[in-house]
């Protein structure tokens, strides 16, 4: 087994294990719209819920590309899904902004600290709009070298 099949190996592991734990916690109703663990976030997961429906996700393109033997298409689909995901948060945070009661505070934040108020929304839309950059720029790449 070289080193991209392990990585995606344990990719797809750890989707399917914190995916039992997202069950658990919103089947308690503590999770629904908690915050999962940090290591979710790599899932595209920002709230319990989320996980629910995207660790499945991630199992079966871990193991369909284990099983395709093709890295490269693992690669291509991640850096697919960041992009689309990231305009998502980008969208998400612009309307955030002009919400009369927005779901996140922005003192919730640590970088309230650097921009406080309103600049929460900004450096979050500039942060997504960078990842969506990158990852528009890597799909391209990819898909090049998978062709």
């Amino acid at each position: 087994m070289n080193i991209d099949t392990i990585f995606i190996l344990l990719f797809g592991l750890t989707a399917l294990s914190t995916f039992f734990i997202a069950l658990k916690k919103c089947k308690s109703h503590e999770g629904r719209v908690g915050k999962p663990y940090k290591v979710c976030e790599l899932y595209g997961s920002f709230l319990w819920m989320d996980h629910i429906v995207l660790a499945p996700f991630w199992v079966i393109i871990s193991f369909g590309t284990i099983i395709l033997n093709d890295s490269l298409l693992f690669l291509l689909i991640l850096s697919t899904f960041w992009l689309i995901r990231s305009i998502g948060e980008t969208i998400y945070w612009f309307l955030q902004q002009f919400h009369p009661r927005p779901g996140n505070e922005p003192e919730k934040f640590w970088i309230n600290k650097l921009a406080p108020g309103q600049g929460v929304w900004f450096l979050n839309q500039l942060f997504w709009q960078c990842v969506s950059v990158l990852t528009l720029i890597s799909t391209v790449y990819l898909f090049s070298l998978w062709l």
